[in-house]
């Protein structure tokens, strides 16, 4: 045959994509007809090039025709079996075009057979380059590489890439490759991880079984070995652990690598620090290599290998006690470990062989990293007529609020509306505001109208109720400035017409008309006006809007009182059931000033103004204020007195009461009564725990909060105060850091109107630690809803927390009781943890609030700890653990029944063993 025959004979097979045709053809090609060929195979791969590109992406996956596949692999066999040189014919095969991604691998098989021709040499040649180009087990190259090196019986090239894909691969029997690779798996990188998957149980699998059985026991137990030392993560190594465990070396095989095993136990992986272990403790070791060993591991996170080590420890001072000092170090690194078993463990090994031990020193250096009940029990031993180290920090003087301020924090009426500067700014600036309205009514205007301009009036008047005392202010100081200007809510307001004036150029209609339209957008959708502040707009803008509200002579002015029609009545309060009560009452109380001052009936001085920055009213000043009531012949408003009767002494006042019935008037008779009779008691607060099923399926445990109907005192309001709401849902309570001002004498009334729905689904409350702050420096009884805001706090707020909680036990109102039971129950019935409040606890213990602190933990164990049943957490562990610390400060004694259960278990669990050291401190002798 000429050379063109044989061209187009193997041209017409490639075409054809007869691969079969081709693996028998292409051995029996001359040298010459390989040259024909090869110098073919340009044109031909542009001609078919187009067919190829069949192959590719569509957007969500690898789309390939397996014509387009077949044509590929037979281009590939062609060139492989006619470029002249083994290295044009690696870069042939690995040529992107015939390689196309998404595409499995072609059988290598008719490849090999197509290269049967060639001489072994120029075989063994390709194989090697084919082999060292690969980079992953997954490379497409892998099987061809594998069965060229195979066919040719060649030795693999030293590529560790090689020999993670043939452990990748699928076994061959009697692979001709494995006494070549195999004992490479203990250098390659990469090894381990293909070989991760196998396993000893129920029988070794194929590589392990393959191993063992192939290569001399020394070099696997040295090659497991030195690839430990290599390092790398748990799943690379799992493999080798798995092998030296099946190869089991006996101390004989392992002696000389017992320095290469003490390394390991430092900084290896835990299952190679175990195995390493367990070669180490088996080895004739000399006391200086034992102590390192047991050092090493008391020094290791992993607590079951620093207890193996003290165990160790154990029994090899039961044979040699004169050991003991040369095992300082281990006992000390065993002290400051984060497990409670390592810790325990520990100490009664030192206390056991403490007569050993020649110089104490060390060890009570070391005890100040252990627990204090466990350090007491170290300083017991070693230091003669030890009592104790535990001093405690005394609690901060309660804080005794100062004088109320006799004006605003800005120096009077004139200082700005009180937004964010508290509750004290507010009623100060109240107070001044009705003194000055009377004393200087020109100055007080003239300085309100500077500080409330007109610019306030669209957001103010639009919004149709106010929720925020600080609109109350606003509105207030605009009618002293502006009397009757107030148009009332939107929805009560005339409707208005609008005609554009569309005369002008061009740009001045258009402009004309933008601002007409803007206007009128504001006159229909009066709520934008709360939204789009309109006096930050540039003043031309501005002013533009405003004559465009007066461009109709027959509209009334807005804010103009004479030519607006007369009110039919409305309010600017919201709806009482979606506020809290102390909200809602705080409200009231502002709109009837604003009426007040509405109908020109401002009162000469406001009754509830406090006397003492905590909110406390001197029933002397009360009396003052009503005497000067009477003389004038007027009578307070209703919700001031009332407000002013809530921050009264709660105690009854018989000689008060005489002088207040002495003035004769309706108000001093209701300040009398109350004298009589006192302040209502605290609200009998219960907690009742149910299932709270939301709109989505989800559920929750919530402490409902709900209190006895005290007996009424015939004042709506206050009585309205003093009543549970009927909801389990946290109603708007925008000005809660108010309520303790106003409530100064009755914190379990703030305490439980704040926590209404605290914990229950309606996430994230808008509760904050300042809330806290405020109820600890209010006065009155404390009980079940001071302590649940109290525990909600310490679970959320940790180390914030701790200063409220001084301060009520430095009052002598912590219910600390109540708090540690809550705070069991918020870790069993709700997603709050307790974990944070521990730490927080230990540090107000240590700041002098020890005694109350063992209280709320005596009384969190019992609710907390696992019943019957339950798997114990490590917060159980940590919490008795704390326990017994406070137990120890405190001095307690008397048993807890369920640490006592828990102590009398079978077993050595991390919580028995803490359960029997808090049970042994609460009932051991004074």
């Amino acid at each position: 045959m000429t050379a063109d025959d044989v061209r187009t004979e193997i041209r017409n097979l490639v075409l054809a994509r007869d691969t079969e045709g081709l693996a028998a053809r292409l051995p029996t090609l001359t040298g010459d007809e390989r040259a024909a060929v090869a110098a073919e195979l340009p044109g031909l791969l542009a001609e078919v090039r187009p067919r190829l590109a069949a192959i590719g992406w569509d957007g969500f996956a690898w789309t390939a025709d397996g014509h387009a596949a077949r044509l590929s692999e037979a281009l590939r066999m062609t060139g492989a079996a006619t470029v002249p040189g083994p290295a044009g014919a690696a870069t042939w095969l690995t040529k992107r075009d015939l390689n196309p991604r998404g595409t499995d691998a072609p059988s290598p098989h008719r490849l090999v057979k197509a290269l049967s021709g060639r001489p072994a040499a120029w075989r063994a040649d390709l194989a090697a380059r084919i082999a060292r180009r690969v980079r992953r087990p997954d490379d497409r190259i892998v099987p061809l590489a594998l069965e060229l090196l195979r066919d040719g019986a060649t030795t693999p090239p030293d590529h560790e890439p090689l020999v993670a894909a043939w452990l990748s691969a699928a076994a061959v029997a009697e692979d001709p490759l494995t006494p070549h690779l195999l004992p490479r798996i203990f250098e390659a990188a990469g090894a381990g991880r293909a070989l991760a998957g196998e396993t000893l149980t129920p029988k070794p699998s194929h590589w392990l079984a393959l191993t063992a059985r192939a290569l001399p026991r020394e070099q696997v137990i040295a090659g497991c070995v030195r690839r430990f030392l290599l390092g790398g993560d748990a799943r690379d190594l799992r493999f080798f652990v798995r092998l030296h465990t099946l190869v089991a070396p006996a101390p004989e095989e392992s002696a000389g690598l017992v320095r290469d095993y003490l390394r390991l136990l430092a900084a290896a992986p835990g299952p190679v620090a175990e195995l390493a272990w367990q070669q180490v403790r088996r080895a004739r070791l000399d006391p200086a290599d034992a102590a390192e060993a047991v050092e090493v591991m008391t020094f290791r996170q992993e607590a079951k290998l620093a207890v193996k080590g003290l165990t160790w420890l154990d029994r090899d001072l039961g044979r040699h006690p004169e050991r003991v000092a040369d095992h300082v170090t281990a006992l000390t690194n065993a002290y400051a470990h984060a497990s409670h078993e390592v810790r325990d463990r520990a100490v009664a090994l030192t206390l056991r062989h403490a007569a050993h031990l020649p110089d104490p020193a060390p060890i009570l250096e070391g005890a100040e990293l252990l627990p204090p009940a466990s350090a007491r029990r170290l300083r017991e031993r070693f230091v003669e007529g030890w009592t104790g180290d535990f001093t405690p920090g005394r609690l901060p003087e309660p804080v005794v609020p100062g004088p109320f301020p006799a004006s605003g924090p800005h120096g009077g009426p004139h200082g700005g509306p009180p937004g964010e500067i508290g509750w004290i700014g507010v009623e100060a600036w109240l107070a001044a505001v009705v003194r000055e309205a009377h004393a200087h009514p020109g100055t007080l205007r003239e300085r309100l109208a500077r500080r409330f301009g007109e610019d306030l009036r669209p957001v103010l008047y639009d919004a149709p109720s106010w929720e925020s005392p600080r609109d109350w202010c606003t509105a207030l100081a605009r009618e002293l400035v502006n009397p009757g200007e107030d148009p009332g809510p939107p929805g009560s307001r005339p409707r208005r017409r609008v005609r554009p004036d569309p005369a002008g150029d061009l740009g001045h209609t258009l402009y004309d008309g933008m601002v007409t339209l803007a206007a009128t957008a504001f006159r229909l959708f009066p709520a934008l006006r709360t939204m789009v502040p309109i006096h930050e707009l540039p003043a031309d803008v501005r002013a533009d809007l405003l004559r465009t509200d007066d461009a109709e002579p027959d509209l009334h002015d807005l804010y103009a009182p004479g030519a607006r029609p007369a009110s039919a009545g409305w309010s600017r309060l919201p709806h009482q059931r979606n506020c809290a009560h102390p909200h809602a009452f705080l409200l009231a109380r502002l709109d009837e000033l604003l009426s007040a001052a509405k109908a020109g009936a401002l009162p000469p001085v406001l009754l509830a103004t406090p006397t003492r920055a905590d909110g406390h009213l001197a029933p002397e000043t009360l009396l003052t204020r009503l005497a000067g009531y009477a003389d004038s012949g007027r009578e307070p408003l209703p919700l001031d007195l009332e407000q002013a009767l809530l921050r009264l002494p709660p105690g009854p006042a018989p000689d008060l009461a005489a002088r207040a019935k002495g003035l004769g008037s309706a108000a001093g008779a209701v300040v009398a009564r109350w004298f009589e009779r006192g302040a209502p008691p605290p609200p009998e607060v219960e907690l009742t725990w149910s299932l709270d099923l939301g709109p989505h399926g989800d559920r929750g445990l919530g402490p409902q909060v709900s209190w006895r109907p005290v007996e009424p005192t015939g004042l709506a309001h206050l009585d309205a105060l003093l009543t549970a709401p009927s909801g389990t849902r946290p109603s708007r309570r925008a000005s809660r850091r108010f309520w303790p001002g106003m409530m100064p004498h009755h914190r379990e009334l703030v305490a439980a109107h704040l926590a209404i729905g605290l914990t229950g689904r309606f996430d994230p409350p808008d509760l904050t630690i300042d809330d806290l702050r405020g109820l600890a420096s209010a006065e009155g009884a404390s009980g079940p809803a001071t302590a649940l805001v109290l525990a909600y706090f310490l679970t959320l707020e940790g180390d914030d927390a701790v200063p409220p909680l001084l301060e009520l036990a430095a009052r002598g109102a912590l219910p600390a009781a109540e708090t540690g039971r809550l705070l069991g129950l918020l870790g069993r019935r709700t997603r709050h943890e307790t974990d944070p409040a521990l730490p927080s606890l230990e540090l107000a213990a240590k700041q002098g609030a020890h005694a109350e602190v063992w209280t709320i933990m005596r009384h969190h164990l019992p609710v907390f700890l696992p019943r019957e049943g339950e798997r114990a957490r490590r917060p159980h562990t940590d919490a008795v653990v704390l326990a017994t610390d406070l137990a120890t400060w405190a001095g307690a004694r008397g048993e807890i029944p369920e640490v006592a259960a828990h102590a009398e278990r079978r077993g050595s669990t991390s919580l028995t063993r803490a359960c029997r050291n808090l049970h042994r401190e609460l009932t051991r002798p004074t």
